[in-house]
């Protein structure tokens, strides 16, 4: 029975991977050569592996973690600044750069070594304590850049290195090659995902989640556990944050946006915690909401609905929107259960003998 589910839950999640990346070839095919669409597929891209990175933090190493902005921000400053950025795209002369590889290389090189950092010091706290922490750390870099010269203070850092040449921005072939790069990191991103949550580390905390106390019990050492997953997330939001400068060329003051942050964790929770399908579906359905009333030029809307569907979601399903065929399963196997027992009736009482 067991392998049976397995085997569903298999070729499920196989037809929702699948049919996803029909559907984003078929957008690409019919919409390629429109921009819009190419701005906001790199956007999705950039969030959804932003999210799925978080829900390894939340969902699996069970850490309310709020740094996901800041380790992708400081990470995206420290591509362009490495690749030669400068204020306002202003060449530094005499400066030597790194290419888009390297620079993405170097800044996943830095989002871990910011995971050991913020890490290090406060793995052990619990619950909220860790969430206060980490809470403020976009507005720790917020701070840092808007005081920092090199760093382009309100003006951001332009001209770095970028996954296209400058006679490709604005073409078909440029495009192309935005799709498919986006494309290959929400992929990667995915895979990671699969691999630390289907792996060793994703059974063990699956076992801290179960029970802590039976956990350590058993000799699992839940403080490295935790610190394992939290630096991969970390090391991958640093690809991230060199993916967005590859993507823009330089990176500027919004991207530690609380506002941002704010819109990542409704995305998160309206497709369903703990599912990297969640991550995907809820990216997909805030984004397309955000970006809709954005270019209406009716930004409060998009707050508004944003809102209306995360309260709906939260009061009405108990897994998010993903969880919600599971939820239906269980409902009507309760109602079946329920009319089996009423239609049993109470047992007839057995006749007594007379006087």
């Amino acid at each position: 029975m067991r392998n049976a589910l397995l085997s569903v839950k298999t070729a499920l999640d196989t037809a929702f991977y699948g049919g996803g990346l029909v559907l984003a070839l078929l957008l690409f095919f019919v919409v390629y050569d429109n921009d819009v669409f190419g701005g906001h597929w790199v956007l999705f891209c950039l969030y959804a592996s932003i999210n799925l990175m978080w829900m390894l933090v939340i969902g699996t190493a069970g850490l309310y973690s709020f740094a996901t902005i800041a380790v992708v921000g400081a990470c995206a400053y420290l591509g362009a600044l490495v690749s030669g950025g400068s204020i306002a795209g202003t060449d530094l002369e005499g400066a030597r750069s790194l290419n888009v590889v390297l620079m993405v290389l170097a800044a996943a090189g830095f989002g871990a070594l910011l995971g050991a950092l913020i890490a290090a010091p406060t793995i052990r706290l619990r619950g909220v304590y860790f969430a206060l922490f980490t809470i403020g750390l976009a507005e720790v870099g917020r701070a840092i850049v808007k005081q920092h010269e090199a760093l382009g203070k309100n003006s951001g850092l332009f001209g770095g290195s970028r996954f296209l040449k400058s006679d490709q921005i604005a073409t078909e072939t440029g495009r192309t090659i935005h799709f498919f790069v986006g494309l290959a990191l929400l992929v990667f991103c995915l895979l990671v995902y699969r691999a630390v949550e289907g792996g060793r580390l994703g059974l063990l905390l699956r076992t801290v989640r179960e029970s802590e106390n039976v956990a350590r019990g058993i000799g699992v050492d839940v403080v490295r556990a935790r610190f394992a997953v939290f630096i991969v997330s970390s090391a991958v939001l640093g690809l991230i944050g060199g993916f967005y400068t590859g993507f823009y060329g330089g990176v500027s003051l919004p991207i530690f946006d609380f506002n941002t942050l704010l819109l990542l964790l409704a995305m998160i929770v309206v497709g369903g915690l703990g599912s990297a399908k969640g991550a995907i579906v809820g990216t997909a359905l805030l984004l397309f909401i955000d970006r809709t009333f954005a270019d209406l030029e009716t930004p409060a809307w998009r707050t508004v609905w944003i809102g209306i569907i995360m309260f709906a979601v939260t009061l009405g399903t108990t897994r998010g929107l993903v969880g919600i065929p599971s939820q239906v399963r269980e409902y009507l196997a309760r109602r079946r259960a329920s009319r089996e027992a009423g239609g049993a009736g109470p047992a007839a009482a057995p006749e007594t003998a007379g006087p």
